[in-house]
């Protein structure tokens, strides 16, 4: 009988466990972003597929986030700047409102224009400068006294322009009577209060801000040009108190057309809202995430060409012609038509690619930069 040699069993080789690639090294999965910032969207701007409707839902939420922070950053004197602002850019609305019901002019000393015009223009200006002065260092003290005078001035210039329309009489160079004429005269009181209160903004702006540089030139600059707006409207102040007196008729005769069609109004315009041009370029280029230096030659090229245009639309008023008269100085308007557009194309290239592409983080830690976080 035999006895079988058993076979020798070969060793099995243990089998390697199948696992899935580390998450980090999944093409289908984002880089990471980085440490989140409190108040500010992890995921803002890690599309992995750039389309038009990402870039405007990205653009929305980084708005809602920065205006959230501002309020909740703002100590009370901003936050009654941007509660006046508010409310007078409300009735401005509101007027419009019965204005496109009941129908009417929109020129004349008593169109509705005005009303809404001033509500509307000193309501948006108030708000800028609530934003303006979170960047410049003062004491608390100092904010609240620049913060009572604009707000009671501004809201007492379109509360009195909105009175005096609802009575049916010119609110400006209205001197007909001593009620009438002791309101122009107040007004014009309190228009001098606001322009003082920009002037020390305005200084304060150039000594020391808490900006990056390109938002800081951007106010800089929207500050300058809302003084220069002030100027213009002094000069059509002076030019219609000596219309009426040779004689002029407040109904009949443009207090503000000087010499054949120079108009007053648009070069008073240009200049008025540079300021929300300026900073809303230099915000939109802080989502971008390009350097420091491309933002700012980018907001100098935009300030230059506003300056620009205001130096057309001065010129051509001082010399009576209508702002788009065809002229041979017409095609000045080639220069500041070539910087802004430029500019602004620019700016929105830069900040599509940054909330419609791939760009991890990059706007995220631009609103963190952008919005300044101090009392």
């Amino acid at each position: 009988m035999s006895t079988a040699i058993p076979r020798p069993v070969p060793a099995r080789t243990p089998e390697k466990p199948v696992t899935s690639p580390p998450p980090a090294r999944r093409a289908d999965r984002a880089p990471a972003a980085g440490p989140r910032t409190p108040g500010v969207p992890a995921a803002l701007g890690t599309s992995s597929k750039g389309s038009p409707r990402i870039a405007v839902r990205e653009l929305l939420r980084a708005v809602r986030v920065s205006a959230r922070r501002a309020w909740d950053e703002a100590p009370g004197d901003r936050r009654l700047m941007y509660l006046t602002g508010a409310a007078l850019a409300a009735a401005g609305l509101v007027q419009a409102g019965i204005w496109a019901v009941t129908g009417g002019s929109a020129s004349g000393p008593l169109s509705w224009r005005k009303p809404v015009t001033f509500g509307l223009s000193f309501g948006v200006t108030t708000v800028t400068l609530a934003a303006v002065a979170a960047y410049l260092p003062m004491r608390r003290w100092i904010g609240w006294v620049l913060s009572i005078l604009l707000c009671a001035s501004t809201a007492i210039e379109v509360i009195w322009v909105s009175v005096q329309h609802a009575r049916g009489v010119p609110s400006h160079f209205n001197g007909t009577n001593p009620l009438d004429g002791a309101l122009f005269t107040a007004a014009g009181i309190t228009i001098g209060v606001t322009i003082l209160v920009m002037a020390v903004m305005t200084v304060l702006s150039f000594v020391r801000t808490t900006a990056p540089a390109p938002m800081a030139w951007a106010i800089r600059a929207g500050l300058v040009a809302l003084l220069a707006a002030q100027g213009v409207g002094l000069w059509m102040i002076f030019h219609g108190e000596a219309l009426l007196d040779a004689g002029a008729d407040l109904l009949t005769r443009s207090m503000t057309t000087y010499g054949l069609a120079g108009a007053m109004k648009y070069a008073h315009a240009v200049p008025m809202h540079a300021i929300q041009v300026f900073m809303a370029q230099a915000w939109l280029l802080g989502l971008s995430g390009v350097g420091r230096g491309r933002q700012a030659r980018l907001v100098a090229a935009a300030i230059a060409g506003y300056a620009s245009l205001f130096a057309v639309a001065l010129l051509r008023t001082a010399a009576g012609l209508a702002p788009f008269d065809l002229s041979a100085s017409t095609l000045m308007y080639l220069i500041p038509a070539v910087l802004l557009a430029g500019s602004g194309a620019a700016t929105l290239a830069h900040v599509y690619r940054a909330l419609a592409g791939p760009r991890s983080g990059a706007p995220t830690r631009a609103i963190t930069e952008a919005q300044p976080i101090h009392s």
